[in-house]
């Protein structure tokens, strides 16, 4: 085989692996809507510490919403938790899981403790704990209310099927 054949099988291969590579690192749809509940519990966590000593105390609310939807957000966590796992081990699936939910809790906490806020927080936790045991009622309140979770490395690309005739 000559050297430029050679280069050529090392190119097609080595892009093929960073393609594979880069399609594990891509959030799926399910994983972007467990992305939009675990942003949303995140939410309402913060505001239910911040807001416990407000007119509008969050937390009965928030703990509602952890109970009446504890099925959903074990169900986006361990979609979660094998979103970080592609391709890792499941110490550094663990540790970069962590790392995600932690630094959503850290993108609500880091506010300036403005408890003008508590009335609204009050009324989404009400709403997200009524919710109607879907994933995706949830992901809708998510977004209604303007929360986006951060999705390092994008969303996969969509494949569309296709038949030939």
């Amino acid at each position: 085989m000559s050297k430029f054949r050679k280069l050529v099988l090392v190119s097609i291969v080595g892009s093929m692996t960073l393609a594979g590579t880069a399609q594990a690192a891509c959030w799926s749809p399910a994983a972007v809507d467990a992305a939009h509940v675990r942003d949303l519990q995140s939410r309402l966590m913060v505001a239910a510490l911040r807001c416990a000593k407000s007119e509008h105390d969050v937390l009965p609310h928030y703990n509602r919403f952890v109970r009446g939807q504890k099925p959903l957000l074990k169900l986006g966590n361990g979609i979660l938790r094998s979103h970080f796992a592609k391709g890792r081990n499941k110490k550094q699936a663990i540790k970069h899981y962590d790392r995600y939910a932690v630094s959503l809790a850290n993108k609500y906490g880091a506010g300036s403790g403005d408890l003008s806020e508590c009335k609204a927080m009050k009324e989404l936790a009400s709403s997200a704990a009524d919710g109607d045991g879907k994933i995706s009622s949830l992901v809708n309140i998510s977004q209604f209310h303007g929360l986006s979770p951060h999705l390092p490395s994008g969303r996969c690309g969509i494949v569309i099927a296709s038949s030939k005739n």
